[in-house]
């Protein structure tokens, strides 16, 4: 079997409320046997989506096109080892890396008619707990966030996660720049309280913080938080500073997540050596793909770390993820947007795992590869770029 072309696909996303808009970015992989898969460029969100698009066809070109799609292992080597810049990818070219390395897989997968999970090694269990993500758009008070999170509990989610500063009072975008004002700090507080008390002590909450403060005011946010019980508090301070996340650790007491921004070994391994993590958050679009990331979650394991797979762009992100997610021994829980109300991304591919969350459970894949087809008719109306 030989790779024959490669095409990426931009599908633009309706604007949040809150202002943001994704764009999804799909890399498609066709083979002279007539087999296909699909990847994503782990950057929905944010600058970069159409670098990284721009690097997946020079990558193709001279690294890709024409190869053995089985040989995943040096084709791989060979986008990061013979391309200059791969040697120290970034999360740019490390996204282009990503989504390549996906395609090729999910092609494996049907090839050898098998779900991607067996050939990492076969599934460690039989479901995946899940925790919800995206619930409390647009809530300002703690009200509507306590609310809200009832409302998740009720759809079966045993955890879930919520940045507490991502408005202000007046439903306003308030990402803190470093420094942590004391009327943002109250609000939070006050929210994060009101959602514990409103799902009780056996649900777990997982606290966000998006990297925007540094540690002075996320060890004084983690202290006063801390009765609260989360499961983890993520991205205490600046994404590449292991030093910072371990001071914040040490400072507050909480367990603490981070890494979705990193993309190599190298880099997760400075974080691991300092005890900076309990929880390590590669991202499937960005770290390299099942090639990448499952090295990472192999030193982490070596460092006694968990790991959940960062996830928070579109139905190939997803289904990366869960394929990762059964097949490690040290995997925690699953990031999850179970529902999109803006847009229609779900239906970029026919059978989204989304759609398959069972009491905040997801069952073992069974279908060959990612488990999931790329819509086609959909497809065909977006912006499209192709490396042939």
């Amino acid at each position: 079997m030989k790779i024959t072309n490669v095409s990426v696909y931009r599908a633009p996303m309706t604007a949040m409320k809150e202002g943001a808009a994704h764009a999804v970015l799909l890399v498609r992989i066709e083979t002279d046997e007539g087999i296909s898969g699909a990847g994503e460029i782990g950057l929905a969100y944010g600058a970069g989506g159409s670098g990284a698009a721009q690097i997946v066809l020079e990558l193709a070109r001279a690294h890709v096109i024409g190869r053995d799609p089985m040989r995943t292992e040096a084709i791989f080597d060979a986008m990061r080892r013979k391309t200059f810049w791969g040697h120290v990818p970034g999360p740019i070219f490390g996204a282009a890396v990503s989504a390549i390395d996906e395609a090729l897989w999910d092609i494996k997968g049907k090839a050898m008619s098998q779900p991607v999970h067996v050939l990492l090694g076969g599934a460690c269990r039989d479901e995946l707990r899940l925790y919800c993500n995206g619930w409390y758009r647009s809530r300002t008070t703690p009200e509507a966030y306590a609310e809200a999170a009832r409302d998740v509990v009720a759809r079966g989610f045993d955890a879930m996660k919520f940045d507490p500063m991502k408005l202000d009072a007046a439903g306003k975008s308030a990402h803190p720049n470093r420094r942590l004002e004391r009327p943002l700090e109250n609000l939070a507080a006050a929210r994060v309280e009101a959602v514990r008390e409103a799902v009780g002590p056996d649900i777990d909450i997982l606290v966000e913080l998006h990297g925007n403060i540094w540690p002075m005011d996320a060890i004084r946010f983690g202290k006063r938080i801390a009765h609260t019980n989360p499961l983890f508090m993520e991205e205490v301070a600046d994404a590449e500073d292991a030093e910072a996340a371990r001071q914040v650790a040490e400072g507050c007491g909480l367990a603490i997540a981070g890494g979705e921004r990193l993309c190599t070994p190298i880099e997760f391994r400075r974080f691991f050596e300092l005890r900076a993590l309990s929880v390590a958050q590669p991202d499937m679009g960005i770290a390299g793909g099942f090639t990448g990331v499952r090295a990472i979650a192999a030193l982490a394991a070596a460092h006694g770390v968990y790991i959940q797979p960062h996830n928070c762009g579109g139905p190939i992100s997803t289904a990366a993820c869960l394929h990762l997610s059964f097949s490690i021994t040290n995997f925690l829980i699953q990031e999850i947007f179970p529902v999109w109300p803006e847009d229609d991304r779900l239906d970029l591919v026919d059978a989204p795992y989304e759609k398959q969350v069972r009491n905040g459970r997801m069952p073992l894949p069974s279908r060959p590869g990612l488990g999931v087809e790329l819509n086609m008719d959909y497809l065909k109306r977006l912006d499209c770029l192709t490396a042939v």
